[in-house]
């Protein structure tokens, strides 16, 4: 925000301070001074305003803090001495709030007989300094006081409104307004306008409509003063594409107390350079008048958080500097906080002030910190795990954006995702339901960089829609590579095993959209479906421009993490030695390996120590319409070494099993 000198000045007697040295008082009081500029009558500082202190965009609340941090006066304008005139405001117009949520306070006062005219030299001026330009002297004075008091206004042609009255109201369907800038505006019923008997006059907080705007003919002036809800604000004017210095102010707050203040402050002014009468009283539409609230603060531990020694009188002083009215009972400094701070809401906040304004400077420093340093969490030793198994298995870790767009969305079977507001994201607003499109544009990325031999992992958060409004997050772990999905399934069944020991894997061939017809499955963790796995789909492949073709895997990291062992098992090593067998059985080319599995460990074989996977073939050796698959058995006796002939036993009672239930013949 730009300050003037020569208006700060008005309210805090600063012009004997050099400008270099009120620039460091602004900065070590938290308005952090980013600039100074000379001009040929003034001085102006480009002060940083946090989001959180909408009490100093505008000059009284910066000469407030200054007025505090130097230990000087601070001098208001004087409005007891307003010449007013009957009729009174209540009989010239009305005000209705038909939504106070999100208006909780407006005003109007009328005044008549205005000449409207270019405004005297000394206020283009300073407004000038602070970036904006000279209009005439009623909307002049309009801008006036939104850099004065930090609240907005409007002025509206009171012979322009229908019926003389306000109304403030949700915007109805079909309705338009044309703004005081030329744009078209269809208001909604999220957004809230500003109305007479008819139609829209003006967007509230943002706005005011060309219809109804001061003119060269205009005589007679309503003045709105209002406070409207942030939020409201905030979504109207990034929907409608129209910020404003107004619009600024209101999304972070005003002060509700001094909207009547600001807007008299403006009929007074205006009377001043254009003449008229000001109406008696004001229509005052307040829903919930301001109640001070009250935050104590503890000596005692504001000098233990601050590790410096502020005593109790010097605490105090600072807090009645700021006026906050600060009380002694029981021990502690009682605050009743004004409406102008409503950033002030606990004990910490008070300290913070204390800080601040008695100067982080004499805060002591000490050559050693205490740190106590804490142990990684469950989660983080998992993830930890997770990259460990990845690592080994030759992929490397991706990071990226958690938006893709619609059409990214459709190639992995997501008609319905979650979506951004378009206004704030306008392509890529879509919360990704899976991991794998932002993987393959990594690919694709290092595709064109001639790196295509990549396998990338992302363990990440994903956005699925859910039944409510909110979607279903959770973790999910997600590969590319280009290798066989076996593979790819053999590294997932790594990581199930390292995080979740005997917590077996189940793959299940069937449809999974964005991969390919006959070379999917799913994962299955205690029959519940956890992820997938299988080739990616040529029309993905096509539509991201990959060039080889590429495996995918995904599964549900907090799945696996729910079935995690907290605490890491141990077996001692074997005494005696092992024995393997590989059995060939030709079986039908559609039976998936999960039914061999199954079929084997049918069979109560408490030696069987493992079970794997060898190959596949096909060929002129195997029928039409069949296929030989190659399985290896693992048998271990605990308490000595199996002689030949048990275990042919064994593998007999295998060789059965899988005749029996999968129709498997041993290869001859």
């Amino acid at each position: 925000m730009k300050v003037s000198l020569n208006w700060l000045t008005d309210y805090v007697d600063v012009a004997h301070m050099p400008a270099d040295e009120l620039a460091r008082l602004c900065t070590r009081i938290g308005l952090c001074c980013d600039g100074i500029e000379q001009t040929d009558t003034d001085v102006v500082f480009d002060l940083e305003i946090t989001s959180n202190r909408p009490d100093c965009l505008g000059h009284i609340g910066v000469a407030r803090e200054i007025a505090a941090g130097a230990g000087l006066a601070l001098k208001l304008p004087d409005l007891s001495a307003v010449p007013t005139v009957l009729p009174g405001a209540a009989e010239l117009t009305g005000v209705e709030v038909l939504d106070p949520d999100l208006c909780p306070r407006y005003t109007a006062r009328v005044l008549r007989g205005v000449a409207i005219g270019p405004s005297p030299r000394w206020m283009v001026d300073r407004l000038e300094a602070v970036g904006l330009r000279g209009i005439n002297n009623v909307v002049d004075v309009t801008n006036y006081v939104l850099m004065e008091y930090g609240q907005p206004l409007h002025a509206f042609d009171y012979d322009l409104l229908t019926e003389h009255r306000i109304v403030v109201r949700r915007g109805r369907a079909g309705e338009e307004i044309v703004s005081i800038d030329g744009t078209r505006c269809a208001v909604t019923e999220d957004m809230l306008v500003i109305a007479d008997a008819v139609k829209p006059v003006a967007i509230a907080g943002i706005m005011g409509g060309l219809e109804s705007e001061i003119n060269e003919r205009t005589g007679t002036i309503l003045i709105e003063s209002a406070q409207f809800d942030p939020l409201t604000t905030r979504k109207t004017a990034r929907a409608l594409q129209l910020m404003t210095e107004a619009s600024y102010r209101f999304e972070r707050g005003v002060d509700p107390v001094a909207v009547d203040p600001a807007g008299l402050r403006a009929c007074q002014l205006i009377v001043q350079l254009g003449g008229g009468e000001l109406a008696e009283g004001v229509v005052d539409v307040w829903a919930r008048p301001h109640e001070a609230a009250e935050v104590a603060l503890r000596p005692d531990r504001c000098r233990a958080l601050l590790g410096a020694d502020v005593d109790d009188a010097t605490q105090a002083g600072i807090l009645d500097r700021l006026g906050l009215s600060p009380e002694s009972k029981n021990g502690r400094i009682v605050c009743r906080i004004p409406a102008w701070r409503g950033d002030l809401t606990r004990e910490v906040d008070l300290i913070e002030v204390v800080a601040r304004l008695n100067g982080y400077g004499r805060i002591p420093m000490h050559d050693r910190v205490a740190h106590r340093v804490g142990g990684l969490s469950a989660v983080e030793r998992a993830r930890g795990q997770v990259r460990e198994v990845l690592a080994a298995g030759g992929l490397d870790e991706a990071v990226t954006y958690s938006f893709i767009d619609d059409d990214a969305a459709a190639l992995f079977g997501f008609e319905r995702a979650v979506r951004v507001d378009p206004n704030v994201r306008r392509s890529n607003n879509l919360l990704r339901p899976t991991l794998l499109p932002s993987l393959l544009k990594a690919c694709k990325a290092n595709q064109d960089a001639g790196s295509g031999d990549v396998s990338l992992y992302e363990l990440a958060a994903v956005f699925p829609p859910g039944a409510g409004e909110l979607p279903a997050e959770y973790t999910q772990l997600a590969l590319v590579a280009p290798a066989a999905p076996a593979e790819l399934r053999g590294v997932m069944e790594a990581v199930a095993d390292r995080l979740a020991p005997g917590a077996a894997l189940e793959v299940c061939p069937g449809a999974v959209a964005g991969l390919a017809d006959g070379a999917a499955a799913e994962i299955r963790l205690d029959g519940q479906r956890v992820g997938a796995v299988g080739q990616i789909a040529p029309a993905v492949q096509q539509a991201y421009g990959l060039e080889t073709p590429l495996a995918a895997a995904v599964i549900s990291f907090d799945a696996l993490l729910a079935r995690a062992s907290r605490r890491p098992g141990f077996e001692p090593l074997p005494k005696f030695p092992a024995v393997q067998r590989d059995l060939s059985v030709v079986v039908d080319a559609s039976t998936p390996w999960a039914d061999l599995a199954e079929a084997v460990r049918s069979v109560n074989q408490p030696a069987l120590e493992a079970l794997a996977y060898v190959g596949t073939y096909r060929g002129k050796q195997v029928p039409a319409g069949k296929k030989s698959i190659t399985l290896a058995l693992t048998y271990r006796h605990p308490s000595g070494t199996f002689r030949g002939e048990e275990v042919d036993e064994m593998v007999a009672q295998v060789v059965a099993a899988l005749g029996e239930r999968v129709a498997a013949a041993l290869r001859s």
